[in-house]
């Protein structure tokens, strides 16, 4: 059974993931139970025809005492005699498996060390020996909490995970399976006591609760297989759609992290959902914070929803420390303390005299050319005099004590308070490009001209400053 159905099933995972060949390096998770074991000696039959470099990682929870001790060593042996490198890593968690969240800690603790171990090793795939009777435990687990799509398709057979992808081979292949390959050939593995008795959710599922199901609906776990399997084409065609979407309307530009809010309310709810959950996991991946498999609650994900129909400064408290701020057009994902995402670049003021023909300046596309023309009509451009020029303009960020007096306005007022009454998001408002002669503010890029650049009479010798690109702070847009 090892050659007729285990290692076709391997090779074609590695195959259909471009894990065949040489120079791929894989790391396998190996526990010790029937199914890592099977894994990994279908890895070590393939290792010459794939070409691959294999080494395992093992993880000590140190949950369970002398057993797992035992474990450890077999697992030593076991890679010794296959010449299979192995890292055992020490997950240090304290307690029983008794104990309540044990299994989740357990989890979690065990993907960050094998994401660690991998960026050690610089593998470029996990292989773990997730089979269909572990889809069938996920996806009841994930029903039961009231996932949606992404839940009740249950594991993929790959998907992307620390420096490289998790790679699930025997997704399709019951455990008995596994086991019967093994006693086959008389290849010994390790059972863990632990999963006999029902000390954690998913094992009350293994043991109690899906057996009943196979009594009155033989096949019930394949079938549920299987039916994860037909949700994941859904849900492929789902994040096909939320990925334009969320591309086209999110401005990552630090210190914004934030997303337009028109392009989200048109589109349907599952679509809009899975753009915010996606916006929000890779924001708390930039501050530091990895949300894991949790990520946002089915509350959390209403309430991000419900801002989009908020109005301007309202806020939405979020895991990892982070919120949600809607603005006029856009929303922002920051700290709870008002801290950005990611600090902002540096960026130096820019004066006029060199300008090139066209140039980028915070973010916003412009370009400039000498010109005999006047005052443009909308502040997508401006017209600087030689009386202007000669006093030096520069192209920086807002300081404290700018001012405008905007054009047509009976008098000037403090730029903050420009800002605040044009209800400019506060996000954008440290980094908005400016135009200034000293504290005077001539000009902010398609947003507002000062009164000052009226005056200017057709005259050879002036400058004019085109926005040539999309505004995001702006209310005019091309």
């Amino acid at each position: 059974m090892m050659d007729d159905v285990l290692l076709p099933a391997v090779r074609a995972a590695l195959k259909s993931t471009g894990l065949f060949h040489s120079g791929a390096a894989l790391l396998a998770a190996v526990s010790g139970g029937a199914d890592s074991v099977a894994l990994l000696h279908a890895l070590c039959r393939l290792r010459e025809a794939g070409g691959y470099s294999l080494a395992a990682c093992h993880v000590q929870h140190g949950l369970r005492g002398e057993s797992s001790l035992e474990d450890e060593r077999f697992v030593r042996e076991l890679c010794d005699g296959l010449g299979v490198p192995l890292t055992v890593a020490h997950a240090r968690l304290t307690g029983g498996m008794e104990d309540a969240g044990a299994e989740t800690r357990a989890r979690e603790c065990r993907r960050r060390l094998f994401a660690e171990r991998m960026e050690a090793d610089g593998a470029d795939a996990l292989l773990t020996a997730h089979h269909r009777d572990d889809q069938a435990e996920t996806v009841l687990m994930h029903l039961l909490r009231g996932a949606g799509t992404d839940g009740l398709c249950g594991m993929r057979v790959s998907a992307p995970f620390g420096r490289g992808q998790i790679v699930r081979p025997f997704l399709a292949l019951p455990k008995r399976a596994l086991v019967d390959a093994l006693d086959a050939e008389g290849l010994p593995h390790r059972e863990d006591e632990s999963n006999a008795a029902p000390v954690t959710p998913r094992n009350a599922l293994r043991l109690m609760l899906l057996p009943q199901m196979e009594r009155l609906f033989p096949g019930a776990g394949r079938h549920i297989a299987e039916a994860a399997q037909t949700v994941g084409l859904d849900g492929d065609c789902l994040a096909a759609q939320a990925d334009a979407l969320y591309h086209a309307a999110l401005l990552n530009r630090a210190p914004l992290f934030s997303i337009e809010m028109r392009a989200l309310r048109s589109a349907p709810e599952a679509v809009k959902r899975r753009a915010l959950r996606r916006w929000f996991s890779e924001g708390a991946a930039l501050s530091g914070c990895l949300p894991g498999e949790r990520g946002l609650s089915r509350e959390d994900t209403q309430g991000l929803s419900n801002l989009l129909d908020a109005g301007p400064g309202t806020v939405r408290n979020l895991p990892c420390g982070l919120c949600a701020e809607a603005g006029r057009r856009y929303l922002h994902l920051r700290g709870q303390d008002g801290s950005p995402l990611a600090p902002p670049p540096a960026v130096a003021p820019v004066s006029l005299e060199q300008c090139p023909a066209a140039f980028e300046f915070a973010g916003v596309s412009l370009a400039c050319a000498f010109t005999g023309e006047n005052c443009p009509r909308d502040a997508r451009s401006a017209v600087l005099s030689p009386d202007i020029l000669s006093q030096g303009p520069v192209l920086r960020l807002p300081m404290p004590g700018d001012h405008i007096h905007p054009l047509g306005a009976p008098g000037g007022k403090p730029l903050r308070r420009f800002l605040t009454d044009r209800g400019i998001d506060p996000a954008f408002r440290p980094v908005l490009p400016v135009l200034a002669v000293g504290s005077r503010i001539l000009w902010i890029p398609a947003l507002v001209t000062a009164e000052e650049l009226r005056v200017n009479a057709s005259r050879d010798g002036s400058l004019r400053l085109d926005v040539s690109g999309y505004v995001p702070y702006a209310s005019i847009q091309p």
